[in-house]
């Protein structure tokens, strides 16, 4: 070499030390959890700041001929010098495959092979030495070294290939490019026997830095566990991968109630929990913290996880303190298996809801199944149609026509909201009613089915066919509004319906909820001219109580109260003291159910007033329900 080729040199080695130097200042600065791969990081960028200051040394060795004066010297700087250039494709292999397999194990073969290359490159730089001393030919030793550094960066980038679905194609790319970076390095090293691989490998590993993950952005600081982002991150990862894994879920049930009493301090359980599955898995396994209490894990393998859950259930019998206080902290656990249960991302929460909203049971850790992402999957597709309806007032009324004991003919109706959706079809009411009352569209649903009446009413005029008035459900969450009046009476104004017309209905089961407030609006109504039934009547909060303080004109009695009577002698007493006192109270009594000639004559007998059921006829749309009061609507109809 040239004293120009020389300074090049050395000048290149030079920005290479200054450069991984600045990145290594810029990574330490930062809290990190070091991970496996973390790990392997800082050995590929230590290895390169090595290798650069060996690169330099050989270069000022041979610009002062240290190898006539010193030779000794000289031949050991020049081993360390190949030692360090070829480790570092050694080094960046590991971090390669690490970041592969980062949150599972490596591959077995794998170790192997990265073993077998670091004992072959250490035999033949023993040997090149040797040679080296003894002035031999060492040009088919070089071939064979460079020939080692390239069988790792080739394997490298074989792993990027084969696992390219669950890397990020910004960090593919740098990884490429450090494979490319050393091969125009080899390249330009020979043209013009200058030292430049070194600073091209440093440039590789800051582009691979600027890819790392940003500690802040996926620490958690409470329990310094990985956060929810950095599940995101490598759940989509795992799945993109679609290799099987199983994913761990756990959660205190009862800690909303646990910071209700302890407020802050309950963050202590949180971080006794973090560090106890920490304990319970292998080093390689990260722990996430979801949200509160909630954690993940994930395993790659059955026998894997199965060692876990033995640790886990050990875990179990370990009180949770705060201070010295035994905390009655409730863990519940899911495991879901990929793919065989879930096979995406949006499988996981539906999971997570499933049992947050069903859990029940005793068992330590639940089996996910199919049925539970199935069962989120048609609530959240049953929701969409209820919000689609809403958005287009596709809602249908079905009228079901009410029998009048002692009139001898039908007298009203109950008007019956149904939901058919184009995707779905005919959706039940107990389906998508709670469903309703649960995200509060139940208030807009019920608005448009007083419309629909009320639409019915101006339209087809049933009462000039003998129908006094219309059942209309109105679900408590309705009736808690305070401007559930005036809104009614809004839209009976906008139709010109006489407020006798309409009959609102509550159930029995509902009214248990906010007692105060649902006998203060039901006062109101009844003062504003509105008559109410109490529906399903039997079924849940019976008081006689209740039934004195609250305005009912009608009480319906639910089915299957009316079943159990005409099946059950020991209901017979029940009804028989029911009925004088539902009558002495100035109510009217509906019997549901009725579908037998036989129960229409024991339930006249037991002094109902009306009967409602499939014995005269299923709720049917309103052309079809006035043709059947044209039919039907004589003082001789059969009862």
């Amino acid at each position: 070499m040239d004293s120009a080729t020389i300074y090049f040199s050395i000048g290149f080695d030079a920005c290479a030390m200054i450069i991984v130097a600045v990145i290594m200042v810029n990574y330490y600065t930062i809290k990190r959890i070091y991970t496996r791969t973390e790990k392997l990081f800082q050995l590929l960028m230590g290895t390169l700041l090595l290798s650069a200051l060996l690169n330099m040394a050989y270069v000022s060795a041979y610009a002062f001929n240290l190898g006539e004066r010193i030779p000794a010297l000289y031949y050991f700087i020049v081993m360390l010098m190949v030692i360090g250039t070829h480790s570092v494709g050694i080094f960046f292999m590991l971090y390669v495959v690490s970041e592969c397999y980062e949150n599972r194990p490596l591959p077995r073969n794998f170790m192997y092979i990265a073993v077998g290359i670091i004992c072959a490159i250490g035999a033949a730089v023993a040997v090149y030495g040797c040679l080296f001393g003894m002035g031999l030919d060492t040009s088919a030793l070089l071939v064979i070294m460079y020939a080692e550094h390239y069988a790792a960066l080739a394997l490298s980038a074989a792993y990027v290939y084969v696992n390219r679905k669950i890397i990020s194609r910004r960090k593919q790319a740098n990884i490429i490019l450090f494979i490319a970076f050393n091969v125009l390095a080899t390249i330009l090293q020979f043209i013009v026997q200058a030292q430049v691989t070194a600073f091209a490998e440093a440039v590789a590993v800051m582009l691979i830095y600027a890819t790392l993950r940003n500690p802040k952005d996926v620490i958690d600081p409470l329990t310094q566990q990985f956060n929810m982002q950095a599940f995101k991150d490598f759940a989509r990862r795992f799945i993109a991968s679609r290799r099987k894994f199983i994913l761990f879920i756990t959660n205190f049930r009862n800690y909303g109630a646990i910071t209700a009493i302890w407020g802050q301090r309950a963050e202590e359980l949180i971080c006794e929990k973090a560090r106890r599955l920490k304990g319970a898995v292998k080093k390689s396994i990260y722990v996430y913290r979801l949200a509160d209490a909630r954690f993940a894990i994930m395993f790659s393998g059955e026998a894997e996880f199965e060692e876990f859950r033995q640790k886990y259930l050990e875990l179990l019998k370990q009180p949770y303190k705060i201070g010295e206080t035994v905390v009655p902290a409730e863990n519940i656990a899911m495991a879901i298996r990929f793919p065989e249960v879930a096979s995406k991302y949006n499988d996981i929460e539906s999971i997570i809801k499933f049992y947050r909203d069903n859990y029940g049971g005793n068992e330590p850790v639940y089996e996910a199944s199919r049925e539970a992402i199935e069962q989120v999957e048609r609530r959240e597709k049953v929701d969409y149609a209820i919000q689609r309806a809403i958005r287009l007032h596709s809602f249908q009324v079905y009228y079901q026509p009410i029998y009048d004991l002692k009139a001898k003919k039908f007298t009203c109706c109950e008007a019956l909201v149904r939901l058919k959706d184009d995707e779905l079809g005919f959706i039940p009411p107990d389906e998508f009613i709670p469903q309703a009352e649960q995200n509060g569209t139940i208030i807009e649903v019920g608005r448009q089915v007083v419309e629909e009446v009320c639409s019915f009413v101006k339209h087809c005029k049933p009462e000039t066919l003998g129908i006094d008035f219309i059942d209309v459900n109105l679900s408590i969450i309705q009736c808690l509004q305070p401007d559930v009046i005036e809104d009614i009476k809004g839209i009976l104004k906008d139709y010109d319906v006489p407020r006798g017309m309409v009959n609102l209905e509550i159930t029995e089961t509902a009214s248990a909820k906010s007692y105060a407030i649902l006998q203060q609006r039901l006062d109101e109504l009844h003062s504003n001219g509105f008559t109410i039934s109490l529906d399903d009547f039997g079924t849940g909060f019976s008081s006689v109580e209740f039934l004195i303080n609250f305005p009912f004109d009608i009480v319906k009695l639910d089915r299957s109260l009316v079943w159990a009577y005409m099946k059950e002698d020991k209901y017979e007493p029940i009804l028989q003291h029911y009925m004088p006192m539902l009558h002495s109270l100035g109510t009217k009594i509906v019997a549901e159910g009725v579908e037998t000639q036989e129960m229409v004559k024991a339930l006249d007998g037991l002094g109902c007033d009306y009967l409602q059921g499939y014995y005269y006829s299923r709720p049917m749309p309103k052309e079809d329900f006035i043709n059947f009061l044209k039919e039907r609507q004589t003082p001789s109809a059969e009862n």
